[in-house]
């Protein structure tokens, strides 16, 4: 196999994702279990994962979560990890979009680095409508739902593929 098309596990993944929810935690559990034996990825930050004085909603013995100090620190260390990453892979619910997540797809976009959106739904994907900014501005739309394509992703040469599963406006 020649190195122009060998599969090498260098890629460093920045995954967004709401973690406001019980389902929402649960794509994520799923998603990195995906991405595990995923072939191309290095690396995965996952910003829960490097939470400042590791002050979370569930855990916040100083009291700091939530405060100015936190916040700033919080998107510092974001900004910086989506500086250092590769591609960004994007947990997008469809049922209840996140501003956060749209913000990080945005600074993607600004640095010119792939995103990849695996969308998630509750209803048929034909009752969805997608904003044109964010259906735009994504490289590789997946299938709805599916989890698994994450495992054989290549994620050192993502190709786009701009078709967006849903309605844009």
């Amino acid at each position: 196999m020649t190195k122009n098309i060998k599969q090498v596990p260098n890629t460093k993944i920045y995954l967004a994702t709401s973690f406001f929810n019980g389902a929402q935690k649960a794509r994520l559990f799923d998603a990195l279990k995906a991405l595990e034996p995923n072939q191309t990825v290095g690396v995965i930050h996952q910003p829960f994962d490097f939470q400042y004085k590791d002050a979370r909603i569930d855990h916040d013995p100083d009291g700091i979560f939530g405060t100015l100090e936190w916040q700033v620190a919080t998107y510092n260390n974001d900004v910086n990890a989506v500086g250092n990453s590769d591609v960004c892979v994007a947990l997008y619910d469809m049922d209840e979009p996140d501003e956060g997540i749209c913000f990080e797809i945005g600074m993607f976009v600004a640095m010119h680095k792939p995103i990849v959106l695996l969308p998630f739904t509750k209803k048929d994907p034909s009752e969805y409508e997608a904003n044109l900014m964010l259906a735009r501005g994504v490289t590789t739309w997946l299938k709805p739902n599916d989890t698994l394509q994450l495992s054989t992703f290549n994620f050192n040469h993502p190709m786009a593929n701009p078709v967006v599963p849903f309605k844009v406006f």
